[in-house]
């Protein structure tokens, strides 16, 4: 009998934007073989699975999620010559919602789980009031902006930012990845500044594709490792000023080798950019850099297992998985002071937790260099911490719990009356949406014209490639 057709089996629709790699989406898989495993029948609905940048879980056809998963809307740009990547996630999240709220096999779902962007939101409230909503906040849209940019990008930004927060509030449920994004959401967002029912699901650790911790093979020219997109606010380049300093600190020294992977897409502006600038740096600062695009999961359990540290980069991370898969590996990690880590690692047993500085960072790694013994100590601390705290038996437990809460509470609210206040909720978005199109075709068509004229473009040119390098530095 197939997962269709048992009528009482629970139905439970993931909609996700982009199913590349990245620790949001490890995450969705998690929740998604998590639901399986509980027996539930799992829909992932999205706007891209790239086989070649995808987890082996949704790779066809030998992932276990890989007949899951349901593609729509892959013709829908992600962005116009690097303008408008919000605006045009918004679009593609509202397509793929609607595309659930239409086709029967989505349609009959009990809860649905949305991340990343909850404005089509409304579109769910509306048109399939049925199903239970549940919405999993990595981290607020509106604090991943490096730069608000120029007058106009600040007055787009606060629509975007306005729209996040009213529709995020509209969910059955809302859950966020640690306590350290439950602060940011309340600060960051005043309707939410005294909400009591927000709850913390921390990330499991998928331990099926982990190989087992080698404590035998740590050395002083074990390398040191750093897994994480090519992105700049992972702030990698921190490693290799580390390394920098290390070897002005002590020029005879061998250090060991350096090896900087992670995930890499060609389509993605960013990350072709930062690998560059990392090249750069390394070479400026004659520092040695293996570097490692798009690694499979096998090499990447591989480089956890045999590293003598994992250095994990980036500030204010919102949790980071990262940590975690090292630690389980039996590799101690290195880590800013701040964010998640702050809550997986502890601090001289399980790793080290330091301020930002290329000092700083380089002192504690040159004393897992002097010592490696006390790596394979840590290590092992670290193993036990890991299947302690953040075993997949937590998280399947805690996971139910929220499932079960999101269909009762959307019962609840569908034999209740809030039918007025979502068609207005759904009226206020869908105009927003309008304007904002509007508003960006306007503006794009006067600057080509203004341009024409003044001679700065031919009258076979488009300005798009003006504004892309005049807004190179941040996105609309």
């Amino acid at each position: 009998m197939t997962s269709g057709d048992n009528n009482d089996q629970l139905h439970i629709v993931f909609v996700h934007l982009d199913l590349g790699i990245g620790g949001a989406e490890q995450l969705v898989l998690q929740l998604a073989t998590a639901s399986q495993d509980l027996g539930y029948r799992v829909d992932l609905v999205t706007t891209r699975c790239d086989q070649d940048h995808c987890f082996a879980a949704v790779h066809q056809p030998e992932g276990r999620l890989s007949s899951n998963v349901y593609v729509y809307g892959r013709w829908i740009p992600s962005n116009v010559l690097g303008m408008g990547t919000a605006l045009m996630s918004t679009l593609r999240m509202l397509y793929i919602t609607y595309q659930v709220t239409r086709l029967p096999q989505h349609k009959t779902a009990h809860v649905v789980v949305m991340d990343v962007l909850p404005t089509s939101l409304p579109l769910l409230l509306q048109w399939l009031p049925s199903a239970g909503i549940l919405f999993y906040c990595h981290f607020p849209d509106k604090l991943l902006l490096r730069s608000r940019g120029g007058r106009f990008k600040q007055w787009y930004r606060r629509i975007l930012d306005s729209m996040e927060e009213s529709t995020m509030g509209l969910a059955d449920t809302l859950v966020v990845n640690s306590k350290f994004t439950l602060s940011q959401v309340r600060q960051h967002f005043t309707s939410f500044s005294s909400r009591k029912d927000i709850g913390v699901l921390y990330p499991a650790l998928d331990t099926s594709n982990m190989v087992q911790a080698n404590h035998e093979k740590k050395s002083n020219q074990s390398p040191i490792v750093s897994l994480n997109r090519f992105e700049r606010k992972k702030n990698v380049g921190l490693l290799i000023e580390a390394y920098a300093y290390m070897r002005q600190r002590d020029p005879k020294k061998v250090l060991p080798p350096l090896i900087i992977a992670g995930g890499y897409d060609t389509q993605n502006v960013e990350n072709v950019e930062y690998r560059g600038e990392l090249g750069q740096l390394a070479k400026t600062l004659n520092v040695s850099v293996d570097f490692r695009l798009d690694i499979s999961d096998g090499d990447r359990a591989i480089l956890f297992q045999t590293a003598l540290c994992v250095v994990y980069t980036p500030d204010k991370e919102h949790f980071g998985i990262v940590p975690l898969e090292a630690m389980f590996a039996g590799t101690p990690v290195l880590a800013v002071n701040s964010g998640g880590p702050t809550e997986t690692i502890v601090d001289g047993e399980t790793g080290f937790l330091r301020s930002p500085t290329a000092q700083d960072f380089g002192d504690a790694l040159l004393t897992l260099i002097d010592d490696p013994s006390r790596a394979t100590t840590m290590g092992i601390a670290g193993r036990e911490h890991v299947e302690k705290t953040f075993g997949p038996k937590r998280f399947e437990k805690e996971w139910k719990g929220l499932v079960d809460e999101t269909k009762k509470r959307g019962v609840a609210r569908k034999n209740g009356n809030q039918q007025h206040h979502v068609k207005f909720v759904l009226w206020m978005n869908v105009s927003l949406y309008l304007l904002e199109a509007a508003l960006a075709l306007l503006l794009v068509t006067a600057l080509t014209w203004l341009a024409q004229q003044s001679g700065i473009l031919k009258p076979s040119q488009s300005i798009l490639g003006k504004v892309r390098s005049h807004f190179q530095h941040g996105e609309l």
